[in-house]
């Protein structure tokens, strides 16, 4: 079942990252080199290919070299969540495998990114009465555990839970209050929780593979560390992640990760449309999309390609024959469904309250960013200034592994640096007695969550 470890590897240790996407499955076993790899409470630092960094640019001692690595397309998911446990075991089985040979070590605890649960962020504030006292550890532990409970209610999983900045009395923006004297004790928290049931579902499905999650992450934000530079988490910054059968966000501001979302539709919809529209089998639609598909019918006529046909199989009847449509018909199927999907990102940002702070640029990641045009496209809806995000290069990755589509696979590696409170509250634990051994907690979390 699901666990909380925390990660202490250090020099030459080997840490194994799973992404249980809804379009493809991937295994990443990565080893630490060239230095200790901080631990969470440490720094909050992310990872950007040439070496650990903290959010100020400073080196922090360990970089990473991929030993290991599987993919293959995902079978037994839809829309994030688990549907076939049969296929997805298999799927699964073989990716860790590939990893593995190529490790030459055999896998037991990993790091898994889900979509799944109806992924919810909130931001709150927990308090303790110092009365004049100065603040010792078990005061912050104490505001912990109650955020932690806070964001547990109605049988949440809490995936993450992080600190936006401490109050006290009446001074906020305090770095660290320990020794301080006051009245009150306030902590600004951000969580991120999902409904346990699919989540049970996934530590099924790893059991069945004689795995164990060390760690559970949302993959919006795992996506998000790996595109994402400290000017941009700065100045503010949304990360749309396009995935085959999810599309995640996550958004940035004043240096925090504030906001995470998840919608159950990514680029399959448009795959599926051009599919229905020319009556072709759906590999054939996606292979259409990929080569030939534009978000920003613009973009065709000042290519002198809008009238170019394009040819395409129609199964039916027991044989194969040949259609044909030109580039600006196809840009005609493809444009309503990407703009179906950018406003429902719009309309989640605007029901989160985080519409009118949502930063000064939008990056866009994920396989289904790749589409020609995607990014004219979504400038024009947003209105700012919009990239597309891929991760960093990493030694021992192949070329075909570093793009968009495998940023929330090697984004996990990013998330492990940044200090999230999870780590320590996420367990369930009597309010004010966090105390006691790791396994503990941790049979209290699984009586009480599982």
């Amino acid at each position: 079942m699901f666990g909380r470890e925390k990660q202490t590897a250090k020099y030459g240790s080997r840490v194994t990252v799973i992404d249980l996407g809804t379009s493809k499955f991937t295994c990443l076993i990565g080893e630490w080199v060239d230095g200790a790899m901080p631990l969470p409470a440490e720094s909050s630092g992310v990872y950007k290919g040439q070496g650990i960094r903290d959010f100020h640019g400073k080196p922090l001692g360990a970089s990473l070299r991929i030993v290991g690595f599987g993919h293959q397309r995902a079978r037994g998911m839809k829309a994030g969540v688990l549907v076939d446990l049969d296929a997805a075991e298999e799927a699964v089985r073989d990716v860790v495998s590939q990893a593995e040979k190529m490790a030459g070590m055999r896998v037991e605890n990993v790091v898994v990114a889900v979509s799944c649960g109806r992924l919810q962020s909130m931001n709150f504030t927990t308090s303790v009465q110092l009365d004049g006292n100065s603040v010792k550890q078990g005061h912050i532990d104490e505001v912990m555990v109650a955020g932690r409970d806070y964001a547990a209610e109605n049988g949440r999983a809490v995936l993450h839970l992080m600190p936006l900045g401490y109050t006290l009395d009446e001074a906020s923006g305090v770095a660290d209050p320990t020794n301080m004297i006051g009245d009150l004790l306030e902590l600004d928290l951000h969580a991120v929780t999902a409904d346990v049931s699919p989540l049970k579902n996934i530590a099924l499905l790893l059991e069945r593979c004689h795995l164990r999650a060390a760690r559970v992450m949302a993959s919006s934000y795992a996506s998000a560390l790996a595109v994402v530079d400290q000017s941009e988490v700065e100045l503010g910054t949304t990360v749309i992640d396009i995935g085959g059968g999810t599309t995640k966000l996550a958004l940035f501001a004043n240096g925090y990760f504030v906001h995470s979302d998840a919608i159950a539709i990514g680029g399959d919809l448009v795959s599926f449309e051009i599919a229905q529209a020319l009556n072709c089998p759906l590999q054939e639609a996606e292979r259409i999309k990929v080569l030939y598909g534009s978000a920003f019918g613009a973009g065709a006529e000042r290519e002198g390609e809008r009238d170019k046909p394009i040819s395409y199989s129609i199964v039916g009847d027991g044989h194969v024959s040949e259609g044909q449509i030109s580039s600006a018909q196809l840009s005609d199927i493809i444009r309503p469904r990407v703009q179906h999907i950018l406003s429902l990102v719009m309309e989640r940002l605007n029901k989160s309250g985080f519409g009118a702070h949502s930063g000064q640029r939008l990056i866009l990641t994920g396989g289904g960013s790749q589409l020609n045009g995607l990014t004219e496209f979504a400038s024009e809806i947003f209105g700012k200034p919009v990239r597309i995000g891929a991760p960093p290069a990493l030694e021992g990755l192949p070329t075909e592994m570093m793009g968009p589509a495998f940023s929330s696979s090697i984004g996990l590696y990013e998330a492990l640096q940044v200090y999230d409170l999870a780590d320590d509250f996420s367990m369930k634990a009597p309010r004010g007695a966090h105390g006691g051994s790791y396994w503990s907690r941790m049979g209290l979390w699984l009586k009480e969550s599982f």
